[in-house]
């Protein structure tokens, strides 16, 4: 990296503009800390590219980038996953998870601006994207199997990158969840509301807040709220097993999701890692206040899912089964997670 900014980059570097204010502000002007975007851009040497606030646009450009790795902090949970990144999906869409692949679904609405950096100190080239607090939602290193030309055509680009509507959703798109070694069932043609991608949406539209004040309403379903301790041991034995699992991490607008086998689980002391091929998910659980048992209509049918939220009632984790895994999976997920409710 040179020792000086280059002559190119002496419109990106020290007081670089944030967004006006409007419908799709990222000012966080009611918070009573600086965001992380304000952090960055206040930062003494930084260098980087603003992009504009169509945050669609610029996710769409993401799979160019070929190896990287794709990093989403929900509250207590982190996960962090090597590879290329699936086209992201919108509200709406199908769900797409699958080995080898960063798959993200996001809400336009939520998220605020995204911000290219110029590599510093030990941190590669990075392009961010923020929520509309100015906080990040989703990070993208670059690796040495980067595409580097794709990375800085983006700040070449910048300026296309204004407002603009939202280009995620592709409902027509067939549904890549599972391994894909197995025959998926067939879906109808008006899934109810208590379907897989409701259920993923309705964390995407408020972080899961009205979702998690519904749940004590749907006991008699089959719902429960669990310990911690219980999620703990049943991750572990789910890693025991080498289970085939969709891990998704739920932050401001972005949803990352990943479904492998389990290589391991451990914890310790309240935290604990959760292994699945490249993509590591890290768990506090002191700081995760309520864990539930809940149940969606899959491909196989009723299908439960593990929940967590933070203190602020936010879904910071889902983990279920998605997609066409074999029947014995299905049946022994559901049978893990029905011993958990108890």
């Amino acid at each position: 990296m040179p020792e000086s900014p280059r002559p190119s980059d002496s419109e990106r570097t020290g007081d670089l503009a944030r967004p006006g204010c409007g419908d799709r502000c990222s000012c966080p002007r009611s918070r009573a800390t600086a965001s992380d975007l304000d952090t960055l851009l206040a930062t003494p040497g930084f260098t980087g590219s603003l992009l504009g606030s169509d945050v669609s646009a610029v996710a769409d450009r993401l799979p160019l980038l070929d190896q990287v790795v794709g990093v989403t902090v929900a509250g207590p949970v982190l996960m962090n996953d090597v590879g290329t990144h699936e086209t992201p999906v919108g509200i709406g869409g199908p769900i797409r998870c699958r080995p080898s692949r960063i798959s993200l679904r996001l809400n336009p609405s939520r998220l605020g601006s995204a911000l290219v950096t110029d590599p510093a100190a030990h941190v590669p080239p990075t392009l961010r994207l923020f929520d509309t607090d100015g906080n990040t939602a989703h990070a993208t290193y670059l690796t040495e199997s980067s595409d580097r030309l794709a990375f800085e055509s983006l700040s070449i680009d910048a300026g296309g990158f204004a407002d603009g509507p939202a280009a995620l959703d592709r409902p027509g798109d067939a549904d890549l969840g599972g391994d894909g070694r197995h025959p998926t069932p067939k879906v109808e043609d008006a899934p109810p509301a208590t379907d897989q991608i409701a259920q993923f949406d309705s964390v995407l539209d408020d972080g899961g807040v009205r979702r998690l004040s519904s749940l004590p309403g749907r006991i008699d379903d089959g719902y429960a709220r669990v310990e911690s301790r219980r999620v703990i041991a049943a991750l572990e034995h789910a890693a025991l097993l080498g289970m085939p699992m969709t891990l998704t991490t739920a932050a401001a607008g972005c949803l990352q999701m990943r479904h492998d086998r389990l290589d391991g689980a451990r914890e310790h002391r309240g935290s604990m890692v959760v292994a699945s091929g490249s993509c590591r998910a890290m768990i506090n659980f002191t700081l995760v206040a309520e864990c539930w048992i809940t149940w969606s209509d899959g491909v196989w049918g009723r299908t439960g899912s593990i929940e967590l939220y933070d203190r602020h009632g936010r879904c910071s984790l889902i983990a279920t089964q998605t997609g066409s895994v074999s029947p014995e999976t299905f049946e022994a997920w559901n049978q893990l997670v029905t011993d958990v409710a108890g």
